[in-house]
């Protein structure tokens, strides 16, 4: 935090640098003060995206599990979405194809329905 509000106060001087070279038509002083300025606003820049990315390298995924019950039985969404690739590529389509999946789950049925790509559906037994 420090070391980005010296560089924030160092891009004011400049500022302010360069407005002076400005009243007082001092070109080569206004080359020096903007060239400073770009540098402190670079470094600035620089620093923020380093503490953005260390931020983001320090998130911690949160791992999920979602279990379907229903009526004495229960299945994780994780083997339906298995049951639902084995189907789809026991049907001579390549799992690498797979660009999208959208399942919907009817427990009343005991089955969930597939779209796969918006362009292949099918149904496979939950239990």
């Amino acid at each position: 935090m420090q070391k980005e509000e010296v560089k924030v106060t160092e891009v004011k001087e400049a500022a302010k640098t360069a407005a002076k070279a400005v009243e007082t038509k001092a070109a080569p002083k206004k080359a020096a003060a903007t060239k400073k300025a770009v540098e402190a606003k670079t470094a600035v820049k620089t620093t923020a995206k380093k503490t953005v990315a260390k931020a983001a390298a320090k998130t911690v995924a949160v791992k999920s599990k979602t279990i379907i019950q229903y009526q004495n039985h229960e299945v994780d969404s994780a083997l339906v979405e298995e049951k639902v690739k084995a189907q789809f590529v026991s049907e001579g389509h390549k799992a690498s194809s797979i660009k999208t999946i959208n399942i919907y789950v009817k427990p009343e049925e005991y089955s969930a329905y597939y779209v796969i790509n918006e362009k292949f559906s099918g149904r496979v037994d939950l239990f």
